[in-house]
């Protein structure tokens, strides 16, 4: 293979990377969600397919998650008779970054990042509860274990998704604009 067909194909392959980075940027809030949806939809899903007899799926489910999370009954929600893959706390952790996420998509070139004193302030009540039941001081009730995820899970997307919208916004234009080079070269060729 010839210095010349390397060139062409480190180009091609250049070109195709900038178009995946390209995607990234315009979708990262999209894939994001649906990676937070899906990571605490299936520990719910696995109660529903245990009660309409899909065992094998259900198991799966469990199987995966247990390497994930505690499971331990009397932290966990329940669904008829079977309990969801995911503690209280996780599940309002990981479905509350979905529903801000899903929140931020509607504001999210209006909303600035949270304030670092405001999250820290915001995150305190879940590392208390947290803290504190972890070091057998107390025992958390299933509607702190609830809001207290989904508060930590809001203010930390309300702190960081501002900052990658900017970033992928920048990622974005470079990508643009090295597509655009190279749309200039073929026209020129």
């Amino acid at each position: 293979m010839g210095e010349a067909q390397v060139g062409v194909r480190a180009k091609r392959a250049i070109v195709i990377l900038d178009r995946f980075i390209l995607r990234l940027s315009r979708h990262w809030l999209l894939l994001f969600n649906l990676v937070f949806g899906l990571y605490a939809g299936l520990p719910i899903l696995a109660p529903l397919l245990a009660t309409s007899g899909q065992l094998r799926l259900a198991n799966l489910i469990y199987f995966v998650y247990q390497h994930l999370c505690h499971q331990m009954p009397s932290r966990c929600y329940f669904i008829g008779r079977f309990q969801v893959a995911l503690c209280e706390r996780d599940l309002a952790l990981y479905g509350g970054a979905c529903l801000a996420g899903i929140a931020f998509a509607l504001v999210r070139d209006r909303v600035r990042p949270l304030p670092i004193r405001v999250w820290i302030i915001m995150i305190a009540p879940l590392v208390v509860d947290g803290g504190t039941q972890l070091l057998g001081l107390r025992l958390s009730t299933w509607q702190l274990r609830t809001v207290t995820g989904l508060l930590a899970s809001g203010a930390t997307v309300w702190l960081v998704y501002p900052y990658l919208q900017e970033g992928f916004k920048e990622i974005q234009a470079s990508a643009e604009s090295q597509l655009r080079k190279v749309e200039a070269e073929k026209r020129n060729v």
